[in-house]
């Protein structure tokens, strides 16, 4: 079935395309044009589209210094010829002015003379005649500026200003030009609102810093660039070497003595904006989904970075907004009228009125952290549980020749096996590097329309899986079968829990060691009989009330200074010579206590010390790892009988902690 077939999507309350999942569903943000989904095609999924240009900031989607297209999203590219000043309105940005008709105002303004400086029309321009009654600020001389903010930081070259053609008599004698780098916050900004209609309050630009203090604290808020006292050119063209800037001011100080006039402030900087950013709208999926996989198609250079991380929840905002009464310190979450505060009616209070915007953790999960712009083909989406929304957070850091495209992010989600699911482990504290049996209980509330499963599934990190030893149900022994058990990984197949054992505690004891302190055991269900719906996860929450910790990690009962431990070398003596039967020697060792990959490296040597073979050199996290010597040199060639020695090194915050053992080759 084709994709359109498949977008059986309505317009919710909320403005979002959503669909009800039935089977497994592939969604896709951005990539109007690419082929539909291999699940689509083949196995018959379900698919609906979102798109990247479908923003709306009340659904909290916004794109900064980007260019979107159907297929893609990619930092802005400036070409050579592109004058900034003409679209900084697009970008957020404003060319404002100070001095002349405002020159009392405490801000900066929007005039009649800043459309005629960057309107890309060389024939109106703003003109001062000579004699003009000077620009007086609190007593002092000022004269005109014009304050160019150009909505985001780029890599300007070039600035130029020019008088009309015919007039270029008018050119500028005496002129700063002053730029700076500052965050709207940075530098005072707290809103979009022109000061116009005679309103002097609270003004765009330097709040509370007017043109006085500007020029008497000048370096605390600009660069002073350059200054020329005597200019005769009515085309001014400075060169810069592609400093990142984000406002530019104009300065021309009063002048009696002589017309001037400017028609045009260019800016000008080719290449990659530096910083590009793109947050999805929440979007609905239409009901609770487990989430799958996700993959996205794009590209980068070498110098550029793609930071993509996501967030899901089960309402429609993951923040929590307050309103003051003004009473004390109160804040309230609701308006006047007694209704919970949205982010629209947020919006609609005084600006007096907004309280704090906290998260709305008991719904929404945090952001995830930056998934692996290499690992496009395919990473786990995070979430702690099924969740109806998601929104997804691209940030682009780009050189001015390098940068990145995203065409779209896909991903996978099914109904979910269970209405909830919470588990727990037992017990919650474990002696380092010892074997434990643990018990993992697990709480599922099944519905009606509810799949249930057959499978539980029981990963490690920071430990080790060890074996199954038995499986209970509502407290009963039952048969269970072991379908994998790995160091990582194990799955056991058990009786099928549906909506008659709603309610019923599955437990699986096992066996396992933890090799850190808050070492986890995430786990996960699905149903033999829907191969292709997701994995639903098991949930941290009370499980059982006969058990204590609530928690799927487990503790360290007792942590010393070392991370490298029980270097294990096999038998001790093997014998590579190709017969089959004993040819390989298997090295296995411990790490503690990683919270983070740490560098390890294995070498075998002779009696001498000298460097026979680098087994392994590389990034090792907690656990324990083993690794293998075929009784080959550096060179591929076999080592001679003899006495041997392993090291293994590990190099850690505390300093580099090292083990070794001898081991014997015999032909």
């Amino acid at each position: 079935m084709v994709a359109s077939s498949r977008l059986l999507a309505a317009l919710l309350s909320v403005g979002v395309m959503s669909a009800q999942v039935s089977g497994l569903t592939v969604y896709r943000l951005g990539g109007e044009a690419a082929p539909p989904p291999p699940e689509v095609t083949e196995d018959g999924a379900d698919f609906v589209q979102f798109n990247w240009a479908d923003l709306d900031d009340n659904l909290q989607g916004v794109g900064e210094s980007l260019t979107i297209e159907p297929g893609s999203i990619s930092p802005l590219f400036i070409t050579e010829d592109q004058n900034l000043v003409e679209t900084v309105w697009e970008r957020g940005g404003f060319v404002n002015t100070g001095g002349g008709t405002c020159g009392t105002c405490p801000g900066w303004v929007e005039a009649d003379e800043t459309a005629y400086v960057s309107d890309g029309d060389r024939e109106t321009a703003y003109f001062e005649a000579k004699g003009t009654e000077p620009v007086l600020v609190r007593g002092e001389r000022y004269g005109k500026s014009f304050l160019v903010d150009l909505g985001g930081l780029f890599a300007v070259d070039r600035i130029r200003f020019s008088t009309r053609a015919g007039n270029e008599a008018n050119y500028i004698e005496h002129y700063y030009i002053w730029t700076n780098t500052l965050t709207n916050e940075e530098a005072g900004i707290s809103n979009v609102d022109l000061c116009g209609g005679g309103r002097t309050d609270n003004c765009l630009g330097f709040v509370g810093r007017d043109h006085r203090l500007l020029w008497r604290h000048l370096a605390l808020y600009f660069h002073p660039f350059l200054e020329v006292r005597e200019n005769t050119k009515p085309v001014v063209e400075v060169e810069l070497t592609g400093e990142y800037i984000r406002r530019v001011n104009l300065h021309v100080p009063s002048q009696q003595n002589r017309d001037w006039e400017i028609a045009e402030i260019e800016i000008y900087a080719p290449g990659y904006v530096p910083n590009a950013s793109y947050t999805s709208n929440i979007l609905d999926l239409g009901r609770e989904v487990t989430l799958g996989a996700l993959r996205w198609s794009g590209r980068k250079d070498v110098a550029a970075k793609v930071d993509i991380r996501s967030q899901s929840g089960s309402d429609t905002d993951p923040n929590i907004y307050w309103r003051k009464t003004f009473r004390g310190d109160e804040q309230v979450v609701y308006d006047g009228d007694g209704d919970p505060l949205t982010l629209r009616s947020y919006r609609r209070l005084e600006r007096s009125e907004r309280g704090k915007i906290t998260r709305d953790a008991d719904n929404w999960d945090f952001w995830s952290t930056n998934y692996d712009f290499g690992d496009s083909a395919g990473v786990k989406l995070a979430a702690t549980k099924p969740r109806r929304y998601v929104q997804f957070d691209m940030d682009f850091a780009s050189e001015i020749d390098a940068g990145g495209r995203l065409d779209y992010l896909e991903w996978t989600a099914s109904p979910p096996a269970v209405t909830a699911l919470v588990g727990e482990i037992d017990p919650w504290q474990a002696p380092t590097a010892e074997v434990t049996q643990f018990t993992y209980a697990i709480r599922p509330t099944v519905g009606v329309d509810d799949p249930g499963f057959d499978h539980v599934e029981i990963t490690a990190r920071g430990g080790r899986l060890v074996g199954v030893d038995a499986v209970r149900v509502g407290g009963e022994d039952v048969a269970f079968t072991r379908v994998e058990e790995g160091p990582d990984r194990l799955v056991v197949g058990v009786p099928k829990i549906d909506i008659d054992r709603t309610e019923e505690v599955v437990e699986v004891d096992f066996n396992g060691e933890i090799f850190r302190f808050g070492a986890t055991f995430a786990g996960h269900v699905f149903n033999s009989e829907t191969p292709g719906d997701i994995m639903q996860p098991v949930q941290v929450g009370d499980a059982t009330a006969f058990r204590d910790g609530n928690t799927l990690s487990v503790q360290s009962l007792s942590l010393g200074s070392e991370i490298l431990t029980a270097l294990e070398l096999g038998t001790g003596a093997f014998t590579p010579n190709g017969d089959g039967v004993n040819d390989g020697l298997a090295i296995s060792y411990d790490l503690l206590k990683l919270v983070a990959p740490t560098p390890v490296v294995l070498e075998v040597r002779d009696l001498s010390g000298r460097l026979v073979r680098e087994v392994y050199n590389g990034l090792d996290v907690a656990g324990r790892h083993v690794r293998r010597w075929d009784g080959l040199d550096q060179a591929g060639q076999q080592v001679r009988p003899g006495i041997y020695i392993c090291r293994v090194e590990a190099e850690t915050e505390e300093g580099r902690q090292q083990r070794s053992g001898v081991v014997a080759v015999a032909y």
